[in-house]
């Protein structure tokens, strides 16, 4: 039996278990037996519970920020349309703001 398995041989394995690799096959390429693993799930497996679930929320979060960074983008163009071709009308605006007439001529 292989007595220097390392955390993330550990954490790993959980997860593969987990993520439904049968048992008998981490035994073998980790050259275990099913008391270890036991008491690794026992010992270890909520750490490997949780970071799975962190994943799945930084994958939820990676894809927010992409969605937000594009509605962000698409904004911004879209005002930097709408200055470029009504400056005239901001300006007329602008001059006006200070007068209390907002009229349009």
């Amino acid at each position: 039996m292989k007595l220097n398995n390392t955390p993330t041989d550990i954490i790993g394995s959980i997860q593969e278990f987990y993520n439904g690799r049968e048992p008998e096959e981490i035994y073998a390429a980790l050259n275990i037996d099913k008391n270890c693993f036991d008491s690794w799930i026992r010992d270890f497996g909520s750490i490997a519970n949780e970071l799975l679930e962190l994943r799945d929320e930084n994958q939820t979060l990676r894809t927010m920020f992409t969605n937000l960074s594009l509605v962000n983008q698409s904004l911004r163009n879209s005002l930097d349309s709408l200055t470029r071709t009504d400056s005239k009308i901001f300006e007329l605006l602008i001059k006006k703001r200070g007068t209390g007439n907002l009229s349009f001529p």
